[in-house]
């Protein structure tokens, strides 16, 4: 298989649904060897410290897992994305990460450190999937590739809460997989997909805050959304490099910032949760 296959791309981790999302999938995929790039100190990396970072990363999702008014919601998305039963739940599996067999560890948590250029420059794998929320910066000056899946269709829907401005704003869902570069959400694109928007049931919807209602989307829907696509590329032995020609010309090009907290509410009740 060549190394270009989406099948060998290296994830680097960083503690979050989305980085969980993949990590499980890849072992759903029996893709165990790939490379984990754990973005943290390895001299810290023990159970200990690394379960309580866990924790404290996931403090409102395992609440939310705990709960059987949940479970309804959790049930419909994996129908939505056509994941299988449970897929949701089994990724926050704090195990799920010592499965694989080729685990390094960064000198510094933050992926733009100097440290951390050196660091990948001097791996043998060239292309990583990304999951951190830092902005790219420093480590664009590697050899390396950086990819994202960004879950709204490019370049009509950049920037911030990507799901919740697409419907919104054009009542749709999409997600686009690109090639990042340092300009946010501007890179090539290799693969994107939209549709329209269903309202996914949510029978308890009305006992939640609007704060609990977005921390619960972002635990499930939307790294339920990326996994979709990253898990049909893995299908379609996707070659990383086959980028789409997109005239940029014909395209929308928009950038939206963080849905106001006010218009949360409204938003799940109204447009999104039946």
């Amino acid at each position: 298989m060549s190394s270009d296959n989406i099948k060998n791309i290296s994830l680097v981790f960083s503690e979050n649904p989305i980085a969980r999302g993949y990590l499980y999938l890849l072992l759903k995929k029996n893709l165990n060897e790939n490379k984990i790039i754990y973005l943290d100190n390895k001299l810290i990396f023990n159970n200990f410290f690394l379960k309580l970072r866990y924790n404290l990363a996931f403090k409102n999702t395992k609440k939310y897992l705990k709960s059987q008014k949940i479970l309804p919601l959790v049930r419909n998305i994996e129908k939505y994305f056509d994941l299988d039963e449970n897929f949701l739940i089994e990724m926050y599996n704090f195990e799920n990460i010592f499965k694989f067999k080729n685990i390094a560890f960064t000198e510094n948590n933050n992926i733009n450190n100097h440290r951390n250029v050196k660091f990948f420059n001097e791996l043998n794998e060239k292309n990583f999937l990304n999951t951190t929320n830092k902005i790219l910066k420093n480590i664009f000056t590697t050899n390396k590739n950086f990819f994202h899946i960004h879950p709204g269709y490019l370049y009509k829907i950049r920037g911030a809460d990507g799901t919740l401005n697409s419907i919104k704003y054009f009542n749709e869902i999409g997600a686009s997989f690109y090639l990042m570069d340092e300009k946010i959400d501007n890179g090539k694109i290799i693969k994107r997909f939209r549709k329209n928007f269903n309202k996914i049931s949510f029978p308890h919807k009305n006992e939640f805050s609007s704060f609990d209602l977005y921390n619960i989307w972002f635990s499930f829907f939307d790294p339920a959304l990326r996994v979709s696509l990253l898990k049909k590329m893995i299908q379609e032995d996707i070659n990383i490099y086959d980028f789409l020609k997109i005239d940029k010309k014909n395209e929308k090009d928009s950038y939206y910032s963080f849905i106001d907290k006010k218009e949360l509410g409204d938003l799940f009740i109204n447009k999104i949760f039946l």
